[in-house]
């Protein structure tokens, strides 16, 4: 499996390259009254509205610097996911991945895999059950408000 990495709270985290959509550097988010509590706002790439999603905020770390932002698909729509910093592209064999630990994921529901590469766990991020339906509902309301 090919993971995209990054950081977020000194965690490296990985979401599958199937996912990503494009990597960006951190732009100027505009504000968007009444958005869903995780969405900073929204910006415009390459004449599409993306809003951005803070993964900090769903995870309930502190804001840091943020570097980049990884623009995945959900569910047909594109959302742009803040992180710290982004790494590197890494292959990861399928006998290094293994199932999420129940009691790690019972809250998150978002996390169903952890890779192990040159010593270092990888916790990989399923983007498809990252955003809620209530959440994915109130995205899509946005963007369409926004056009």
């Amino acid at each position: 499996m090919q993971l995209l990495t990054f950081l977020m709270n000194g965690i490296c985290f990985g979401l599958p390259v199937n996912d990503v959509e494009s990597i960006e550097t951190k732009m100027n988010v505009f504000g968007v009254p009444e958005a869903p509590s995780n969405i900073k706002g929204v910006i415009k790439l390459h004449g599409v509205i993306v809003p951005i999603y803070s993964l900090a905020s769903r995870f309930g770390y502190p804001e840091k610097n943020v570097q980049n932002v990884i623009v995945a698909g959900v569910n047909g729509m594109k959302v742009g996911l803040e992180v710290e910093s982004v790494r590197e592209i890494i292959d990861v064999p399928d006998r290094e991945i293994e199932p999420m630990p129940q009691i790690m994921n019972a809250t998150q529901n978002c996390f169903n895999d952890i890779a192990s590469k040159d010593k270092e766990l990888i916790t990989i991020l399923d983007v498809q059950n990252l955003i809620s339906t209530e959440e994915q509902q109130s995205i899509r309301k946005l963007i369409e408000d926004e056009k």
